[in-house]
C-alpha cells in the first residue's frame, strides 16, 4: 500500500481535500494523510463542495506536522508554496509540488473549482501510480 501525505500551509483547505479525494478513489490503495504547517479550521466551502460530490469527509480534521512525527511516506506532495520546505522536510521516497492558492475559499464557487482542481491532479496521480506498478509487457 503506498502512503501519501499531502502538505499546506493551513490543512483548512487544499491538503483535507487531497486527502478526501485520494480515498474517495483509491482508498483500497493508498494510506492517506495530510498535515498543515499552521493548522487552522476546515474550510467549511470546501467541505460542502467535497459532500457535494458525495467524497465522505468524516474523519477530517486538521492537524499540523507534528501529528506525523515519526512517519515514513512514499509520496509527499506540497501543495502551495508556504509548504515546500516543511514537506521536503518529512522523511519520504518522492517529493511533488502541486501549487494550489491555499486561502480559504470565499464562496462555494471557489470551492467547487478548487476541488475540481485538485481532484484533476488526483486522478492523474492514480493513473500514473497504477502503471508504475503494473507491467505493460
Amino acid at each position: 500500500m503506498t502512503s501519501v501525505l499531502f502538505v499546506c500551509h493551513s490543512n483548512a483547505v487544499c491538503s483535507p481535500i487531497a486527502e478526501a479525494l485520494l480515498n474517495h478513489l483509491a482508498a483500497d490503495r493508498y494510506r492517506v494523510m495530510s498535515a498543515g504547517v499552521q493548522p487552522a479550521e476546515t474550510d467549511a466551502n470546501a467541505l460542502a463542495a467535497l459532500c457535494k460530490l458525495g467524497v465522505n469527509t468524516e474523519g477530517l480534521s486538521c492537524k499540523g506536522l507534528d501529528a506525523i512525527e515519526g512517519e515514513y511516506f512514499d509520496i509527499v506532495i506540497s501543495l502551495c508554496e508556504q509548504a515546500e520546505a516543511a514537506a521536503a522536510a518529512v522523511p519520504g521516497d518522492r517529493f511533488m509540488t502541486w501549487h494550489f492558492n491555499d486561502a480559504p475559499c470565499c464562496s462555494q464557487a471557489d470551492a467547487n473549482k478548487v476541488v475540481q482542481e485538485i481532484y484533476e491532479r488526483i486522478k492523474l496521480l492514480v493513473l500514473v501510480q497504477d502503471r508504475q506498478e503494473k507491467s505493460l509487457w
